[in-house]
């Protein structure tokens, strides 16, 4: 970067604090970003990183602390007022107004100023600066994700903002279209003095970051160059975890895990809009075993089991389930065909008890007492627990309902998204160890986790996910330290 960074902040935080009940998504968080910056803010999932720029843009309210721009406080500026106040936000998933021309869609932008001369010269800039001055007239809904991608930064930009915020603009993107964004993210820089930018994409960081700032649970864990972030091992634990302590049970499945095949996923691409949240991916699933599916967040993991599930249609390749192509097949298909999930954020009703929400997972099954046991003889302490509540439980005790919902049906698959997200270590092995009574049942396990080293330790082989594609697919043995550090924090082997 080129530009000379000022000595007076464009961008402070101060004591920033944002609950949502009893969720603390910040944490009395405080920084600066100076005038001629690219910062960016990192961390694995659950970290605050969005909840953190809707603050800053204004489509929240912090339950406390202040955000001053240039000096000034933006409280009681929202929407519209903030875009006035120099504060623009390029989305991760570009959303135009797809019957409206590229140039249609910056006029839009553009009516926070009020001067028509002055709106017909910021949509000249913003068109010349995103390379998109020849295709003005073209419909948006005719765009492919790069030129959508560029539509939205040259909207923002159209808005002649004091700081830009871009929340993960690089999603679905590769290769050449990925190289694209990175030259433009660059010349960007010459033309709106000050960027934060939350990214996945490793690539991002290092080649246009100045500035790093790493939040894990709502609070600043580390701060630096995209080069001493990579290293720091705060980072690194914050990342991948710990290593585990965790010591395998010996209730393993015994059985041939080779006998038949379970699952199978062969070149599946899938993802939102003109966005691939996964391309290209295949693996299989045996019965009895264990496969971990890890990665940085945004790589890809829950949309493949969500499509797996049948919550995302696939644009391309297929799903077989015992040798049967389910790839069409509504969820409700496949949860009576024996695939059921765990979700990551648990997905309880609150006000409904822990009876009545491990009940919903039996489906239009017919009621049957034993198959609830099964979720209390693997949980006893939800036995203690059938009246209580969900939404009073403890976070802990709300991930053993969504899994002792998932069971009740008596699954082949069992796909669990996320189950140590936001517990303690010790309630996490108990978890564990529970996943792997499960898996002595006979039961397949897609295991989709952040935390690389507890996951390691229960799977039989590891599917590694970097920007939707499978980066590494095989046994734990086999997966390096170079390897998920690449995949995670953009380390080159």
């Amino acid at each position: 970067m080129t530009n000379r960074v000022g000595e007076h902040p464009t961008v402070e935080a101060k004591d920033i604090t944002m609950r949502f009940g009893g969720v603390t998504a910040l944490d009395g968080l405080s920084f600066s970003v100076n005038e001629g910056e690219v910062f960016a803010v990192v961390g694995p999932n659950g970290a605050g990183k969005s909840t953190l720029l809707s603050i800053i843009s204004g489509s929240r309210i912090p339950t406390n602390g202040s955000v001053l721009i240039s000096g000034e406080p933006t409280e009681g500026l929202q929407g519209h007022r903030m875009a006035r106040f120099g504060v623009a936000l390029a989305h991760q998933i570009p959303m135009p107004f797809r019957a409206l021309t590229i140039e249609e869609n910056i006029s839009v932008a553009t009516q926070v100023e009020k001067s028509a001369k002055q709106r017909t010269v910021n949509i000249e800039e913003a068109l010349e600066i995103c390379g998109l001055t020849s295709k003005r007239s073209r419909m948006a809904n005719s765009l492919g994700l790069l030129d959508l991608k560029r539509l939205e930064l040259a909207r923002a930009i159209a808005t002649k903002p004091k700081v830009i915020l871009l929340d993960e603009v690089a999603a679905g993107l590769n290769g050449s279209d990925l190289e694209n964004l990175i030259e433009l993210l660059k010349s960007l820089h010459t033309h709106v003095k000050t960027i934060i930018l939350v990214e996945h994409v490793q690539e991002v960081i290092h080649k246009v970051a100045g500035r790093v700032m790493v939040l894990d649970w709502g609070r600043k864990i580390a701060e630096g160059t995209p080069a001493e972030i990579a290293k720091n091992q705060t980072v690194i634990d914050s990342y991948l975890g710990h290593e585990s302590t965790f010591t395998r049970p010996t209730v393993a499945y015994q059985k041939d895990l080779g006998v038949r095949e379970l699952l199978k996923i062969k070149n599946l691409t899938a993802g939102y809009g003109a966005v691939k949240a996964i391309n290209d991916v295949s693996f299989d699933i045996q019965r009895g075993e264990i496969i971990a599916v890890i990665g940085s967040n945004g790589a890809g993991k829950s949309t493949l089991s969500q499509t797996i599930l049948g919550a995302v249609t696939p644009s391309a390749g297929s799903i077989s389930l015992e040798g049967e192509n389910i790839t069409k097949w509504p969820s409700h298909k496949r949860l009576a065909a024996g695939i059921a999930i765990s979700p990551e954020g648990r997905r309880l009703f609150p006000k409904l008890s822990v009876e009545q929400n491990i009940e919903i997972g039996l489906g239009s099954k017919k009621f049957d007492r034993n198959q609830l046991d099964v979720a209390y003889d693997l949980f006893p302490k939800l036995k203690t627990l059938t009246h209580q509540m969900a939404g009073a439980l403890s976070g802990g005790e709300q991930q053993m309902v969504a899994i002792g919902r998932a069971i009740v049906s008596n699954p082949k698959l069992l796909v669990l998204d996320e189950v140590s997200l936001g517990l303690a270590p010790i309630i996490v092995d108990r978890l564990y160890e529970s996943i792997l009574m499960i898996q002595s049942w006979g039961t397949s396990i897609l295991l989709v986790e952040q935390n690389i080293h507890r996951t390691i330790s229960v799977a039989h082989k590891v599917l590694v996910l970097q920007q939707g594609k499978v980066f590494f697919w095989g046994d734990p043995s086999s997966l390096s330290e170079d390897k998920y550090m690449s995949a995670y924090l953009g380390h080159s082997e």
